[in-house]
Order: C-alpha cells, then sequence, then structure tokens
C-alpha cells in the first residue's frame, strides 16, 4: 500500500478547509472583503483577483459575476464619483471620507487656536512694556517685577529692565571660562585692539 507524501496531505487538507472557508462567505460579502482590502475605492481589474480568492463565482466569466453585483447593489456599491469608468467603491467609502474631513477641519481649529495662544516670551515682552510704561508712578511694582523675572530665570529680559530704567542701551554680555565676563560691548573691544589696546577689560563677577 503506497502511502501519500506528506506534502500532498498537505494540499489535500488546504483544499478541504479553504472550500469550507469560502462556503462561509456569500459573493457579495467577498466582493465588500475585497473593496475593504484596496482601502474602499479601486479598479476593477485590482477587485477580481481578491474575490475570487476568498469565494468561488464560478462559470467562465467570474468577472461578469462581479461586475453584476457591483452594477446591482447599488446600497452597497457604486462607481467612484470623479474617477475614469472602471472605478468602484464602497457607498461607505465617501461617508468615512466626509468624516475624515470633518476630524482634519477639527484639529485645524485646534491647531489654529494653540497657535493663537500667547507664549511666555509675548507674555514677559508684554510685562516689560507695562512695566516701563508704568515706571514713573509705581516704583515698588517695578522692583517686584524685576524680582520675578529674576527668581524665574528671565534674566536677560530683567536686564533690559534694569538698562531701561538706568537710562542706558541695553547690551548683552559675554561668559568667558565662567566667572568672567566682558565688561564692554564686544564691538568696542574689537576697535580698542585696532587701535593698540593689548587687550580686552574683564572683571571676576
Amino acid at each position: 500500500m503506497v502511502r501519500p507524501s506528506r506534502d500532498f496531505a498537505r494540499m489535500v487538507f488546504f483544499r478541504i478547509f479553504a472550500g469550507k472557508s469560502k462556503k462561509n462567505m456569500t459573493q457579495k460579502e467577498a466582493i465588500i472583503k475585497a473593496l475593504e482590502k484596496l482601502g474602499g475605492r479601486a479598479q476593477l481589474k485590482d477587485v477580481y483577483p481578491i474575490a475570487m480568492e476568498l469565494v468561488h463565482f464560478g462559470g467562465k466569466t467570474p468577472e461578469n459575476t462581479i461586475r453584476n453585483y457591483l452594477q446591482t447593489n447599488p446600497k452597497d456599491f457604486r462607481p467612484s464619483p470623479g474617477k475614469p469608468q472602471g472605478w468602484w467603491e464602497l457607498v461607505s467609502f465617501q461617508e468615512e471620507i466626509a468624516d475624515m474631513q470633518k476630524r482634519i477641519e477639527t484639529l485645524e481649529a485646534e491647531n489654529a487656536r494653540l497657535k493663537a495662544v500667547p507664549t511666555e516670551d509675548d507674555f514677559v515682552n508684554k510685562l516689560v512694556t507695562d512695566a516701563k510704561n508704568r515706571y514713573k508712578y509705581e516704583k515698588d511694582m517695578i522692583k517686584a517685577i524685576r524680582a520675578i523675572l529674576y527668581n524665574h530665570g528671565r534674566t536677560e529680559d530683567a536686564a533690559k529692565l534694569d538698562a531701561w530704567i538706568e537710562g542706558r542701551e541695553y547690551k548683552p554680555s559675554m561668559n568667558i571660562e565662567g566667572d568672567y565676563v566682558v565688561t564692554k560691548h564686544i564691538a568696542n573691544e574689537v576697535n580698542g585692539v585696532a587701535k593698540g589696546a593689548t587687550g580686552i577689560n574683564v572683571y571676576k563677577d
């Protein structure tokens, strides 16, 4: 007695159970599944092989059977608007697109709202400007604002306010090896060297 090979047994097993799984799905369900796999909209030439892989349509022209299902089930399928002939889609496809568009519009509106929210820099700049406008009348408040700026790490903004109060232009300093700072504006130091100076002025903070 000749025993069947393992490969032959596997092939028979696959065909038996694949056939059963195909019988559990209707032809219309197979077409719907094919379109879903293709994103909800596709050309017929792409729908045919996927649908026929899922179920057996029978006859010599299964493509005609599939096309007939598409044409006679307007609640499930329709030609894709704006696409060339031969494009079909699920009726739910446009609904999904509309829902997606609504979500996009909602996200864009939220993004615009967040962009309109003042940043910390916007707030500090307005605070410093307001402090300058009130300086003549509310000096104690200005001192408190300067202290708040320093305490919250906005040292440059506090220094700008200090410079304005003292009636001078704010000129940022440069850190050198941690404890040393340039005491004059860099451009002035460069000019001094050009005129014969031997170095730049620094002091230990």
